[in-house]
């Protein structure tokens, strides 16, 4: 029986995101306190469009090495005589099929790889003057005292894209995500 345990997958990663930016948005008042007369400061909030985020981390050669090294461990398992090992790696492969589809094209969490890439932004926040940083697809709705800043760029060039992954996320652009339940269907 496929489950999170047996993919290894932590279960809560597809919750995290929209808890933390229902955290961060509960924070945000609806209508900022200010002295009389001034006008609202904007909370400014980074979003990104989580499928250009994850094409560009899965087109990333540590990624692609990485991919590349679990099929050449299932076949020195196999080699090995390890059926466990392979076993395990035989279920995985299609798993992480499955993520990557929900990902690339639909608006499934990206929770793995913002973990990889955490460190990172805060110095986007800082450069593009935002307080937060949230998918594009896990903020449907702020107060209009927020001002949300696209910043899909910036996340993107964390994982120094080639050519042909920026031509790929440019035709992305004019499309909207799929739905999930078709991402699942995706059959390879």
């Amino acid at each position: 029986m496929l489950s999170a345990k047996s993919l290894r997958l932590p279960r809560a990663a597809g919750v995290l995101a929209p808890v933390v930016v229902g955290v961060l948005l509960a924070a945000v008042p609806a209508e900022p306190v200010r002295a009389a007369g001034t006008e609202p400061a904007a909370v400014r909030i980074g979003t990104f469009d989580s499928r250009a985020v994850a094409l560009a981390y899965y087109r990333s050669p540590s990624v692609m090495k990485e991919l590349m090294g679990t099929h050449a461990d299932l076949e020195k398992a196999k080699a090995a005589g390890d059926e466990a090992k392979a076993k395990d790696l035989e279920v995985r492969g299609p798993a992480m099929q499955m993520l990557m589809h929900q990902q690339v094209f639909s608006s499934g969490s990206i929770g793995n790889i913002t973990a990889a890439m955490a460190s990172r932004l805060p110095d986007v926040a800082k450069a593009a003057g935002v307080v937060a940083i949230v998918s594009s697809w896990e903020l449907p709705h702020s107060a209009p005292t927020v001002e949300v800043v696209d910043v899909t760029a910036q996340v993107v060039a964390l994982f120094a894209p080639d050519a042909q992954t920026m031509k790929i996320i440019e035709s992305m652009k004019g499309q909207k995500p799929i739905p999930l339940v078709e991402a699942l269907m995706i059959k390879d």
